[in-house]
């Protein structure tokens, strides 16, 4: 290979480095809300990294069928070295064209939306393909920058890039559907837990408030004033992941009216270690436990007992153990090993996190625990 050759090869790798160093570092800056919109996100570096295989396979394809020796290539490692970094190019200007133009595209209907992306993947083909012709004249590999073959090689490559955008884009806009089918799904599916939790809380909270009425009404006027801003923290339809400190706060809140109903027979134990300020959890999960803990640990004993709520961080895995005193008459039996909130809230720690988290129950002569582990995420979503 010739010295004009390798300076040619040098600069258009200085250039495609270059695109990709920019481009990767917006992908890695990038807001993760793929689900939110009809067309796929290319501004992720993940969806970068596909486009790029996609168009190696491509390269690869195009090397295996084109005639070797030629013109411009002595051999086929040289037409596939060349061939690669001509398609990639494409690739990643592709791929930041149509990640700078999203936020536009996202505003129109649908189907003007494919068509003008369709068309942008048509225009930066002409494009790079133009720039490539003049590289070549520039670099002395061509005599004029209008070729007898230019007009075959724009058609030709235009031709192909039609095809293969058309194929590539109905890929990637099939694998966005799904993925906005699997999030809507998942989102109804929380949805419906936590709807069967809240009644629960409703419920038990309007008997605290009942049972205070008629004894102690500034009590029961102080409770429904707790209560108001609780529900206006929690009942929200849209939030199924909240920071922990909020869920503490929840629970803080809840417990505080069950100490209204319940006086000197709760004692409450609270061992907070440190964890992420940013670190987040599913609504409503320390709630639904601790109702449990006093409905079938505390109230059934005479004297009452404690509930103790540890929480840490280790090691990026945020650790949770609640645990109550039980009647010692009833031993292991004051409590189901499994009920229908820990298996609610086992599903949605499986839809947030998959295996990453877990939820065991275990009863013992003298109290019952709850341990979760759960992993630590950096932004509220």
């Amino acid at each position: 290979m010739d010295s004009a050759n390798n300076n040619l090869i040098n600069r258009l790798m200085a250039w495609f480095n270059k695109g990709a160093l920019h481009f990767s570092t917006a992908a890695d800056t990038a807001v993760d809300d793929s689900h939110e919109h009809f067309l796929p996100n290319f501004c992720q570096l993940k969806m970068t990294v596909s486009v790029l295989i996609i168009a190696e396979l491509l390269a690869l394809v195009i090397t295996l069928v084109m005639p070797v020796p030629s013109i411009f290539f002595d051999n086929y490692f040289e037409a596939f070295f060349l061939i690669s970094l001509f398609v990639l190019w494409i690739a990643l200007a592709s791929a930041m064209g149509l990640c700078l133009a999203r936020k536009y595209l996202n505003r129109l209907p649908n189907r003007m939306a494919i068509i003008t992306a369709y068309l942008l993947l048509l225009l930066i083909t002409i494009a790079v393909n133009e720039s490539v012709v003049w590289l070549l004249w520039g670099f002395g590999k061509i005599g004029s920058p209008r070729p007898e073959w230019y007009a075959h090689l724009q058609f030709q490559n235009i031709f192909v890039s039609a095809i293969i955008n058309a194929l590539v884009l109905g890929y990637f806009l099939t694998k966005q559907e799904l993925l906005q089918r699997t999030a809507s799904e998942a989102k109804a599916k929380n949805q419906a837990l936590q709807s069967r939790i809240r009644p629960h809380f409703v419920f038990n909270t309007m008997n605290i408030i009942a049972s205070l009425t008629r004894s102690e009404p500034a009590k029961a006027e102080a409770a429904i004033e707790d209560m108001s801003e609780l529900f206006r923290m929690m009942l929200n339809e849209e939030e199924t992941l909240v920071p922990v400190k909020r869920e503490i706060e929840v629970a803080r809140k809840y417990l505080a009216l069950e100490k209204l109903r319940l006086d000197n027979r709760l004692q409450v134990d609270w061992d907070l270690g440190k964890f992420p300020r940013k670190a987040i959890m599913p609504i409503l999960t320390l709630q639904p436990l601790l109702e449990n803990a006093i409905s079938e640990g505390i109230e059934p004993s005479a004297t009452g007992g404690t509930i103790s709520i540890k929480l840490w961080e280790d090691n990026d895995v945020i650790y949770i153990n609640i645990s109550n005193t039980i009647p010692t008459k009833r031993g292991r039996k004051s409590r189901p090993q499994d009920n229908e909130s820990l298996d609610n809230i086992r599903e949605r720690f499986r839809s947030h996190y998959g295996d990453k988290a877990s939820l065991t129950a275990s009863a013992h002569d003298d109290h019952y625990l709850v341990a979760m582990t759960l992993p630590v995420r950096d932004t509220v979503s």
